[in-house]
């Protein structure tokens, strides 16, 4: 396994440690293009009580940082309504809009979230500059203000 995979997989891991209610995580192990945390926690005001969370990665992460995610298509609002932010359109991968070496996993049944990541500071060490662990948090936080 090269570093940018080794690098995710311990991303990865750490995610699925401090933002997975079973702990679990999943990723790309060839190509490095995808990871999912399975059952990322939602706050009160969401029609489910976890969603597994879908992050898309650049062929450049973690220089670059995803701009992407996406969460189960029918998550809503308690109130029915769709969460803003939240693309319910065509979620099908295009390759104009994606630049990645592989299609990630099949993305029927998701919908996708933009992130809007205004500063990224990789570092070496994951747990010292910007890394999944920092994306995870902005996810969170989107969450939270999303049910507002």
């Amino acid at each position: 396994m090269n570093a940018r995979l080794q690098r995710i997989a311990t991303e990865a891991a750490l995610a699925a440690v401090h933002y997975s209610q079973t702990k679990q995580a999943s990723f790309d192990d060839e190509a490095g293009c995808w990871v999912i945390i399975h059952d990322f926690p939602l706050p009160r005001g969401y029609n489910y009580s976890s969603t597994d969370v879908l992050i898309l990665l650049p062929p450049s992460y973690p220089q670059t940082p995803p701009d992407w995610f996406y969460v189960d298509y029918n998550l809503r609002l308690a109130n029915g309504q769709r969460p803003p932010h939240v693309f319910y359109g065509d979620t099908s991968y295009d390759p104009n809009r994606h630049q990645f070496q592989e299609e990630p996993p099949s993305l029927k049944g998701w919908t996708a979230c933009c992130l809007h990541i205004h500063s990224w500071k990789p570092a070496a060490n994951p747990l010292a500059g910007h890394s999944l662990l920092s994306v995870c948090e902005l996810i969170q936080k989107a969450f939270e203000r999303w049910r507002r």
